[in-house]
């Protein structure tokens, strides 16, 4: 650990520390760059004379200078999350990097001319072990959450990262990254650890799945990414193999399903590292299997108390205490598995969203009763509200519509919500379902949400030939969920589904369904359109003949064989 605040964070393990500390493109940055910018830097926030700073800057580098820098001249460091309008009002100290009305935007031009370390005063001067750092996370009653951290909080995990992992990673190991420094995973995995063993950073972020197929060949890679990012990479139109070589891929903030983990491995090339923690525990626990149970990181201990919530003890944290987190789980020896939460603390694209905090925010609109919020899982996790109108919101949907209501309650949350957790999905109920017992399970709640199954049968003739259905697919069919986000098209097993359904309710079809015949798919469904099905039943043959049709032309068309035996598929 360091002892004094002249070198408050080590670079490398050596006193010359590497050569290159991060990459711009192409373009390495040297460590003799890195300590002439840091002291520039001390110099500029040294003078604005205050005891702590927020510093918020999306480029890696420029971030890590201003973070050293101030903590070189003995000043705490709050890093928000966001530069949202009510994060700005909430923070009054002195805001540094690329925000706009920053204090402090540029070292070189708000630094003196003299460039030796600056010798922060007497009364700025923090113990080592005082917190230095100060993330924020929401806490369980939707309020956002300061978590402090002390250097030896930080350095002691730092060094455990090491101790897990370090031996996968060659020195030369070039980190990049697809989560921001402005949260404690990526600050901790892609600036401080980094910077403490010797490895170089990317200064920019990877924003989409696709720039995993720009990364550079030749170079020995370790990949810091979000679940949403990781569990996007396999729906990448085909670009062919990715170039780059992996040494290691972590995913940490939130839960990366097994079939999203196994896919990206796939293309990655190599195994995914998940590690499980929250801004309070710092890590927790890491497995490298999605059938894996989770082993303790270095230093930490675990316990279970007695409502089956895991506790954590670890250097880690704050105290030398035991910590309660919300989480479930079951021991296997020196190993758990994790069961579910107990708070109501979600996680959305790895932002932790409050749905409390959303259901007070909304509460205080002029145009809302009541309101309860849940979270829904399809192809992406996203919020969902229900709302009791009051007079004022009545009057406002039967006066504008549902549209601009929607627009209205978004916007009134908008300035204390990220966007990622703001509710998609609305739904305006007289009262909340509620089961016998007076309460209102999430069970009900998701049911107002849940996409139908079959489509609007617009008219249905019934005559001597068969029986003509018009149909209207709607775009919210659950068929469509998942099924080439781009351009959504109707599955055909769909059509053979709504075929036997349709079949079954307007003939006498008591046989179980046994196979196809001259089953033929020419055209796409997709939404929006309106299709005609025609069915025709031949009871000798026990064969359903269907056509679906539409003005662009035939789409499908089958006979359905059944035998003559009570029950079958589409009951």
């Amino acid at each position: 650990m360091p002892d004094s605040w002249a070198n408050p964070w080590p670079l490398g393990d050596h006193a010359t520390g590497p050569a290159v500390v991060a990459w711009r493109g192409e373009t390495p940055v040297l460590r003799e760059t890195l300590l002439a910018d840091v002291t520039a830097a001390a110099h500029a926030v040294a003078a604005l004379d205050v005891p702590d700073v927020a510093v918020f800057d999306t480029d890696s580098y420029r971030f890590a200078v201003w973070l050293l820098a101030a903590w070189q001249v003995g000043l705490a460091v709050t890093v928000p999350g966001d530069a949202l309008p009510a994060t700005r009002a909430a923070l009054p100290q002195p805001w540094v990097g690329d925000v706009a009305g920053a204090a402090l935007s540029d070292w070189v031009a708000a630094a003196p001319d003299e460039r030796t370390p600056p010798t922060p005063s007497a009364p700025s001067v923090r113990a080592i072990g005082t917190p230095s750092l100060q993330v924020f996370t929401s806490g369980s009653t939707g309020q956002p959450s300061a978590i402090a951290k002390t250097l030896v909080q930080l350095r002691n995990e730092t060094d455990a990262l090491e101790a897990a992992f370090g031996h996968t990673l060659p020195a030369d190991a070039r980190i990049v990254a697809t989560v921001p420094h402005q949260h404690l995973y990526g600050l901790l995995f892609r600036v401080l650890w980094p910077l403490a063993a010797g490895r170089a950073f990317d200064c920019d972020t990877l924003a989409y799945p696709e720039s995993v197929w720009s990364l550079p060949a030749g170079r020995t890679l370790a990949l810091v990414a979000s679940p949403a990012i990781l569990k996007r990479i396999p729906t990448v139109p085909d670009r062919g193999p990715v170039a780059a070589r992996f040494a290691a891929v972590f995913s940490s903030g939130g839960p990366l399903p097994a079939e999203a983990n196994l896919a990206a491995r796939a293309l990655l090339g190599t195994r995914i590292t998940e590690v499980y923690g929250s801004s309070e525990t710092g890590g927790i626990a890491h497995r490298h299997d999605p059938q894996d149970a989770w082993t303790p990181q270095p230093g930490v201990e675990l316990a279970l108390d007695d409502g089956g919530l895991l506790q954590v003890r670890s250097p880690f944290l704050a105290t030398a205490g035991w910590l309660t987190t919300s989480d479930r789980v079951t021991f296997d020896g020196g190993r758990f598995t994790l069961l579910g939460r107990a708070d109501r603390i979600v996680k959305v694209e790895e932002k932790r969203i409050s749905l409390s905090r959303i259901e007070q925010l909304l509460g205080a609109c002029n145009e809302v009763d009541t309101a309860r919020t849940l979270l829904l899982s399809r192809q992406r996790d996203e919020v969902a509200a229900v709302v009791v109108l009051s007079a004022a919101g009545r009057e406002a949907l039967a006066r504008d519509g549902k549209a601009p209501l929607d627009k209205r309650l978004r916007d009134a949350l908008a300035g204390d919500i990220e966007r990622v957790g703001l509710p998609r999905r609305w739904r305006y109920v007289a009262e909340l379902p509620h089961n016998g017992m007076g309460k209102t399970p999430e069970a009900l709640l998701a049911a107002l949400f849940a996409p139908p199954t079959e489509p609007e049968i617009v008219t249905a003739t019934v005559d001597t030939t068969g029986v003509t259905l018009i149909l209207k697919i709607d775009a919210r069919l659950a068929h469509f969920d998942g099924h080439f986000d781009a351009a959504p098209v109707l599955p055909g097993v769909a059509q053979v589904d709504w075929a036997v359904r349709y079949g079954r309710r307007h003939f006498p079809i008591d046989g179980g369904f046994t196979g196809m015949r001259a089953l033929k798919f020419q055209r796409i469904v997709q939404p929006g359109m309106t299709l005609t099905l025609t069915l025709g039943w031949d009871a000798a043959k026990r064969q359903l003949a269907f056509a679906y049709t539409s003005g662009a032309g035939a789409h499908s068309s089958g006979k359905l064989v059944f035998d003559g035996m009570p029950g079958g598929a589409g009951e």
